[in-house]
């Protein structure tokens, strides 16, 4: 038994595949002709930015917008003057192409993570993983690469991996990595895949032999590695029935998400683009709880005209968009805002033109009358934000406020009194409350007791004020938090296209009386595994029946460490 950290739920089996790309030495010397080894850099870079390409028109072809988005950024990488310029100069020093393109995407990575930005360390790590792949072009100058396409119901085992890498994955059984965390960039687009994930095995995961029979458990973290026949068998039938679970979670779309006791929950979407939102509109989704405008926009060369927003808005057809304003900053910064510090709502009132043409769009669509709109401001810091967004958007216009942070949490009462609904984005607050980043993957769990203090702060205010609060963050479909936002009052949540039917399907098993009573009782409890024991505990067998994630360990060991992505 393997015991690391769950990034994306689901259970497999299968035999092992080792990721056959080999670390490149960061000293290797060249022989002394720097313009071959330039040349050789320059393709190698363009090619792995090529590649990164590719693959983000495939996910947008199956409806995967964000993710697309997320592995694009990457491909930008490519075209970056200064990473170039380090490369040359590492060629220069006498490193060989490849060296040079580790060398230099390590100090670039570097110096993201020295930001102190906890919503940098995705993307550091998304250079690193552009590196690694550029400099495995470069070593192999021109020539075919070795098949890297595992077997089909292969479990992939890596030492990490980058969300281009995942979704270069076709009909893997899972993802078994040493490093990582459940928070990466890569493991978003394992659970938008439906790839069953588990990341910090420790490197002993490394010196498992090529075609060992593995079993994975996203939910719990767990990995055995040379199970007996009776745990393989064990784990194929459980695998079965989440098949056939999700199979029932479709065909009951059109049934209402309201609990056992009569409490209705909306269950709504996000989306980047229209393709995810009709996914999750298919899976009986209400509408569009977190339209993440920013991601159309982050190659752009300047800020999106009033006509690019009104066509992402035209191209959206569900019964609720709710609109969130250009969330750029942090790891979403597009080419022509590299260096500006600010982020959210903040960055937008910096440039109030900028924000005129957004407000100008969603106004139209207002107008037009095309189902409901609100919008969203995100990283909001100050009651004043949301009068000044509020002056430039129709009388009545539905405004919300994201709290994502605790101050943001501390002054909802103000923010309440100006909006139409709040909305918690879990996955910022997470990491402030708690001063964490995504790869401190034990303490960033949206159900640390610390959070859900946070959380209920912001409820709190809502409902006093007489408005409906939203979770749109990872929380929103983590089978262990979800159980407590429900208990905390939260009316809506909204999840990613593929998680919509589980939480429907969670909604429904849930009790809300019951709820509220584990939320108080996981708000005294002093670590987040002991708020995860106590779900398990009242809830996993009923939630096992309507969703797949909180199943026990295919050991029957207990379940340990931090629980859900």
């Amino acid at each position: 038994m393997m015991r690391g950290v769950p990034a994306s739920p689901g259970l497999a089996a299968g035999p092992a595949r080792v990721s056959a790309a080999g670390a490149v030495d960061a000293d290797a010397r060249h022989g002394g002709d720097e313009a071959a080894e330039r040349a050789r850099a320059a393709a190698a870079l363009a090619a792995a930015g090529a590649e990164l390409e590719a693959t983000a028109s495939s996910l947008r072809a199956g409806a995967h917008g964000a993710e697309a988005e997320i592995v694009e950024a990457g491909a930008l990488m490519a075209l970056d003057p200064a990473l170039s310029a380090e490369v040359d100069a590492g060629v220069g020093a006498g490193f060989t192409a490849a060296a040079a393109i580790v060398r230099a995407t390590g100090k670039y990575a570097d110096t993201i993570a020295a930001l102190e930005d906890p919503n940098l360390a995705a993307r550091a790590d998304d250079v690193l993983s552009f590196g690694r792949r550029a400099s495995r072009l470069a070593t192999l100058d021109g020539a075919a690469p070795p098949s890297e396409i595992p077997a089909a119901g292969a479990i992939v085992v890596a030492d990490d991996l980058g969300p281009a890498d995942v979704a270069d994955l076709q009909d893997v059984a899972a993802v078994a990595l040493a490093g990582g965390g459940p928070t990466a960039h890569a493991a978003i687009v394992a659970r938008s895949l439906g790839v069953p994930m588990v990341v910090g095995l420790g490197t002993d995961l490394l010196a498992i032999a090529g075609g060992t029979p593995l079993v994975v458990d996203g939910a719990t973290g767990d990995v055995l590695v040379d199970p007996d026949r009776d745990l393989v068998h064990n784990a194929r039938a459980q695998m079965a029935v989440a098949a056939a679970r999700r199979r029932r979670q479709s065909a009951d779309a059109a049934l209402p998400a309201v609990t056992r006791d009569g409490v209705r929950v909306r269950v709504l979407t996000n989306a980047a683009g229209p393709a995810e939102v009709d996914v999750g509109l298919a899976a009986g989704a209400e509408g569009v709880g977190l339209l993440r405008t920013e991601l159309a926009f982050l190659d752009s060369d300047s800020w999106p005209t009033r006509g690019q927003h009104a066509a992402l808005l035209d191209a959206i057809d569900a019964p609720l968009v709710t609109v969130r304003l250009l969330d750029f900053g942090g790891d979403k910064t597009p080419p022509f805002l590299r260096g500006v510090p600010e982020r959210g709502i903040a960055l937008l009132l910096a440039h109030p033109d900028a924000l005129a043409a957004q407000l100008d769009a969603i106004g139209g669509r207002i107008r037009a009358g095309r189902g409901a709109v609100r919008v969203l401001i995100p990283l909001i810091a100050s009651a004043d934000q949301v009068d000044a967004v509020r002056a430039a958007l129709p009388a009545g216009a539905q405004v919300g406020a994201m709290v994502e942070t605790p101050e943001a949490a501390g002054i909802a009462p103000a923010l309440a009194q100006r909006c139409a609904f709040l909305s918690v984005g879990t996955n910022d607050l997470t990491n402030a409350t708690l001063g964490t980043d995504r790869f401190n993957a034990n303490a960033s769990v949206a159900h640390h007791p610390r959070v859900l203090a946070e959380i209920r702060r912001a409820a709190q205010a809502a409902h006093a004020a007489g408005i409906p609060i939203e979770v749109c963050g990872e929380a929103a479909s983590d089978p262990v938090a979800m159980p407590m936002l429900v208990g905390l009052g939260v009316d809506e949540l909204s999840v990613g296209a593929a998680r919509v039917g589980a939480v429907r399907a969670w909604v429904r098993a849930l009790d809300a009386g019951q709820a509220r009573d584990l939320a108080q009782r996981a708000l005294r409890c002093v670590e987040p595994g002991a708020v995860a024991d106590l779900v398990r505990a009242e809830l996993g067998g009923r939630l096992d029946e309507a969703g797949e994630e909180l199943g026990e360990p295919v050991d029957g060991g207990r379940r340990v460490g931090a629980v859900g992505p």
